[in-house]
């Protein structure tokens, strides 16, 4: 009888280590906005704080957050920090205070925008109800040359639309999943410039926990930095500063399971 145990306590936590999920698998950035700064290993920098960013109490994960006054306030990355090449995923907590058109959760861009090589997603027209939806950009390079992805804004739903509308005054947890390898039908696309896109793989959205967007007008990116790399703020000048809290910053270069992606929001749900 006692051996029978000792045979079912081992199949159980074989079973256990086999549905833990290795959080820190493939994370090369990690910013948790803690007020004690904690040793993560190499991955975890909280950014620069830039013009009055500051630390908020009001946070889902952990004792703190960081806020973004939709003035000047916003968090620079360094170059090495940043990681966009085949497959990636992208997690953060966000609370919109106010949804401005075309205000940035994070744009990762060149020193000028259209260079090539850059991520961004942000607030954009909505397609829907009241409130803007998320979009999602990108830039690469073909040969020499940098490629726009088709962003149609007079389209409805818009070219880089994900389908879902932004709620303010809560948290949420989003999570972009980019998948190099998925199946793409948009073969042949001109953009605006004239450009043929090279579309390839499929982008995915999740929100708290959940599937809520996809879309494949989607490139994928090539292993050059992106020097412009920002929280809260565009790289294009004339739009708006987010306003609000942001919390959890990760980006994974990897794709994350709907498990992984399930554990995250865990962190904060709770």
């Amino acid at each position: 009888m006692k051996f029978s145990k000792i045979i079912l306590l081992s199949a159980l936590c074989i079973m256990a280590a086999s549905c833990s999920q290795d959080l820190n698998d493939g994370l090369v950035l990690y910013s948790d906005f803690e007020r004690d700064a904690k040793d993560f290993g190499p991955y975890h920098f909280d950014g620069i704080f830039r013009n009055g960013a500051e630390i908020s109490d009001d946070c889902p994960v952990g004792e703190s957050s960081v806020y973004l006054d939709g003035d000047r306030a916003y968090v620079e990355y360094p170059t090495e920090a940043v990681y966009f090449n085949r497959n990636y995923s992208v997690s953060i907590w966000v609370k919109w205070e106010e949804s401005r058109e075309f205000s940035r959760i994070f744009d990762f861009n060149q020193i000028m925008p259209g260079d090539g090589n850059a991520v961004s997603l942000y607030a954009g027209r909505p397609s829907k109800g009241p409130g803007n939806d998320l979009w999602f950009e990108q830039w690469v390079v073909d040969g020499y040359d940098a490629i726009r992805n088709i962003i149609d804004i007079n389209s409805n739903p818009a070219d880089a639309s994900l389908g879902y509308s932004i709620k303010t005054g809560q948290w949420d947890h989003y999570v972009i999943v980019y998948k190099e390898s998925a199946s793409n039908p948009n073969r042949n696309k001109v953009n605006a410039k004239g450009q043929k896109v090279p579309f390839k793989g499929e982008l995915t959205l999740y929100v708290n926990g959940k599937k809520a967007g996809r879309t494949t007008h989607c490139m994928m990116p090539q292993d050059l930095p992106t020097v412009a790399n920002w929280l809260g703020r565009s790289r294009y000048a004339s739009d708006p500063m987010f306003k609000g809290w942001m919390d959890d910053f990760r980006i994974y270069n990897r794709c994350l399971s709907d498990k992984e992606i399930q554990a995250l929001y865990n962190l904060g749900s709770k």
